[in-house]
């Protein structure tokens, strides 16, 4: 009989059979924790309202941190195995770092089976939380799609009609007369970006390939990313962007008073500008699609900038697990909580029947009654599908220390591109 049970375990082993597998939930009794960033921590205490009314046993408990604070808590815990949240936000930015080190649940497997949940989400967003097709470590919850914020009171002046800019090379002739010195003392105060890195970003974050290639072979060096660094030097280079950081407070001026015309951001930007960078500029900014890379090209450049996810840890109790994913498919598959996130957090909805709702044929009346969520729509269906590798962040590192060398001049092109993919490649 001990012979026969030894067997049975070791072919469970060998079989990667759990004999502790996490059950459906099923009523119990439970406590969950959250963890969360702002602003969404908000809008998910008035999404708990809703799911208490049908899930009354299971008690959830907010836990808020700041953005950074929040990641660099999860980090810490998922390494220690301890002091990890029952549900956490994870944010694109350190999606590759917190789920390619396995530390989270697999959701296609039982009992969570979020595949048949797939085709109500874009194909791009499903791929960022996805280890292949295979393993889904992070279920969608809400989406940024990419487009351009820019001042339209800026281009009336300059007689500029930023909507018929077809592609890189009209778009550069266009940003020589977004550039200028409005108050004659000879010094340029308003540039068409801010920084330069937003030329590259449009451009690499619309490819269909990142830093890696389909084999998981480091691809810095190739003809898109050349591209991305060739013309964000030509802009640097005509003195087109005010090397002014994102999220500076230098940024934020240059948003509030339009010295900075052209930016490349999420739609989640809307949010921001009426509630605080800009609340005085209603009225004076509109979104638009991002322009063709070539003028042959027949489509025009699409790219994610943000959005969440919602993922499980594996070191957790089974039935917190199984409780924990009532929460996920509430807040991530839900029309009615999802939309309680777009109007609160300005999180636009992951799961696409939510895209149904009317507010989505409506105007927005800080961009002058723009119906930009048909456009945001859109853009979401056309952002490329690509999957997450657990070296980005090095990659990603690498990558800006390289573009940071071309802008200033230190490299060229050629030797900056060849020097990082062989420090990748050094790293692998």
């Amino acid at each position: 009989m001990k012979k026969l049970l030894l067997i049975f375990v070791i072919v469970g082993m060998v079989l990667g059979v759990s004999f502790s597998a996490v059950r459906p939930y099923n009523g119990e009794t439970v406590k969950l924790s959250l963890a969360v960033f702002p602003p969404l921590d908000g809008a998910y205490s008035k999404t708990l309202e809703l799911f208490n009314k049908k899930y009354p046993n299971i008690e959830v408990e907010i836990k808020t941190l700041g953005w950074g604070d929040h990641h660099n808590m999860l980090v810490t815990a998922l390494a220690a195995g301890k002091g990890l949240p029952d549900v956490a936000v994870v944010e694109i930015s350190f999606v590759a770092q917190l789920g390619a080190g396995g530390g989270f649940e697999n959701l296609l497997k039982p009992p969570y089976n979020a595949g048949e949940f797939k085709k109500s989400f874009t194909p791009y967003k499903w791929a960022q939380g996805s280890l292949g097709p295979k393993n889904l470590f992070a279920m969608p919850v809400d989406i940024a799609p990419g487009c351009i914020w820019y001042r339209k009171d800026v281009c009336d002046l300059k007689k500029v009609d930023i909507e018929k800019v077809e592609d890189m090379d009209e778009l550069f002739e266009v940003a020589k007369k977004l550039t200028f010195d409005a108050d004659g003392d000879g010094n340029i105060d308003h540039w068409f970006v801010g920084t330069a890195n937003s030329i590259f970003g449009m451009i690499f974050n619309s490819a269909p390939q990142r830093y890696f290639d389909k084999s998981g072979k480091p691809a810095l060096n190739t003809p898109r990313i050349r591209l991305a660094f060739e013309w964000a030097k030509k802009f640097r280079d005509a003195g087109l962007d005010g090397k002014i950081a994102d999220w500076s407070n230098e940024w934020f001026t240059g948003l509030k008073d339009g010295t900075i015309v052209y930016t490349p951001s999420g739609a989640w930007l809307g949010g921001h500008l009426k509630q605080w960078i800009a609340p005085e500029a209603a009225g004076k900014f509109r979104v638009t699609e991002l322009p063709k890379l070539r003028k042959t090209d027949k489509k025009r450049m699409k790219m994610s900038q943000g959005g969440s996810f919602l993922a499980i840890p594996k070191k957790i109790p089974d039935l917190n697990k199984a409780a924990g994913w009532e929460l996920i498919k509430f807040f991530c598959t839900t029309v009615e909580a999802q939309m309680i996130a777009y109007k609160e957090a300005d999180a636009f909805p992951a799961y696409m029947p939510a895209w149904n709702d009317p507010i989505f044929d409506e105007g927005i009346e800080y961009i002058g009654g723009q119906k930009a969520r048909q456009l945001w729509k859109k853009i979401a269906l056309e952002i490329p599908e690509v999957y997450v590798n657990e070296k980005d962040p090095v990659a990603n590192s690498i990558l800006m220390q390289a573009l940071s060398e071309v802008l200033e001049g230190k490299k060229n092109v050629d030797k900056a591109l060849k020097d990082a993919q062989e420090e990748l490649e050094s790293k692998m």
